[in-house]
């Protein structure tokens, strides 16, 4: 099962600062985290790879990275929950396929979100939130970076960890240049904190000792696509431009990521001792790409 919360009402308590309980160690164990053998010489993993059949948690269900996250899981053989502050909106999305469950949960509140116990049983966690970098409408009612970002990866993360206690994997999809913001276009990018909030949350779960993934896209591209059913979210493309460029860290600056590229790499993740307890920046140029061959995929994790 997997379960997918809305991607762009993820929230956590108010008044909190992103670099409050974020510490040195945090970082120092962000930096040794365990990641795959390889020729690198990087330590092997613990065997976290999510089967298929498992159940996932996806948070940012309806946004457009969520819902193809949804449909790719569903396709693969995952049971997903997909979580959203709006049931209705979910309900009209994705209907009523096998092996989905919908549930409604708000990131912002701890508590409430502790009590809602949608991590309970969950094998894995994809996380999809997000808001605009600049102020918008979709600040409304405390969504902006800081409550989207940090506070609710933060809640989400200590849900987690309390509520599943054996999770194989989280990915969380984050933003390239988040350890960059000194440099432009950065700069200008995180004039309103967004690349800050969201390091912060890296920063929770890369130091929270569940086994993770990062994905940092550049400016995405293709959809959203808020009035497609399963079936249609299936058949989207990105033309002739699939290739995909995959490296480790932050020092990619690709000219855009489909969505679509952003999902498949979400789901293979799941299934890839390869991509554990790493972070990656992610683009999409010209050419042929992986698409849904985890095969693929785990060539270009393996590769990275």
């Amino acid at each position: 099962t997997v379960i997918v919360v809305d991607d762009a009402r993820g929230c956590g308590r108010a008044g909190e600062s992103s670099g409050a309980g974020i510490t040195s160690r945090a970082r120092v164990a962000s930096r040794a985290a365990p990641r795959r053998a390889a020729a690198s010489g990087r330590a092997p993993p613990v065997a976290s790879a999510v089967p298929k059949g498992s159940k996932v948690l996806v948070v940012g269900s309806t946004g457009g990275v969520g819902q193809l996250v949804v449909a790719k899981l569903l396709d693969a053989g995952y049971a997903v929950r997909a979580v959203s502050r709006n049931l209705d909106a979910a309900r009209g999305l994705f209907g009523s396929p096998a092996n989905l469950e919908l549930r409604v949960a708000d990131l912002r509140d701890a508590d409430a979100l502790d009590a809602s116990e949608i991590c309970v049983g969950v094998d894995a966690v994809v996380s999809c939130t997000g808001t605009t970098a600049f102020p918008s409408a979709r600040w409304k009612d405390d969504n902006g970076p800081e409550q989207t970002d940090f506070v609710g990866v933060r809640n989400l993360v200590n849900a987690t960890r309390a509520q599943s206690p054996s999770c194989k994997r989280f990915v969380l999809v984050s933003s390239i240049g988040v350890e960059r913001t000194n440099q432009m276009p950065f700069l200008v990018l995180n004039l309103f904190g967004v690349l800050k909030h969201k390091r912060a949350g890296e920063l929770v779960l890369e130091s929270s000792g569940i086994p993770f993934t990062v994905l940092r896209p550049g400016r995405l591209t293709d959809g959203p696509y808020t009035s497609y059913d399963i079936n249609t979210l299936l058949r989207a493309t990105s033309g002739t431009r699939m290739a995909v460029d995959l490296v480790e860290g932050d020092t990619l600056t690709p000219e855009e990521t489909s969505r679509i590229a952003v999902a498949d790499c979400a789901a293979a993740a799941l299934a890839s001792d390869n991509a554990e307890n790493r972070a990656f920046c992610l683009g999409t140029r010209e050419g042929a790409g992986p698409g849904s061959d985890a095969g693929a995929w785990e060539k270009l994790f393996a590769s990275a």
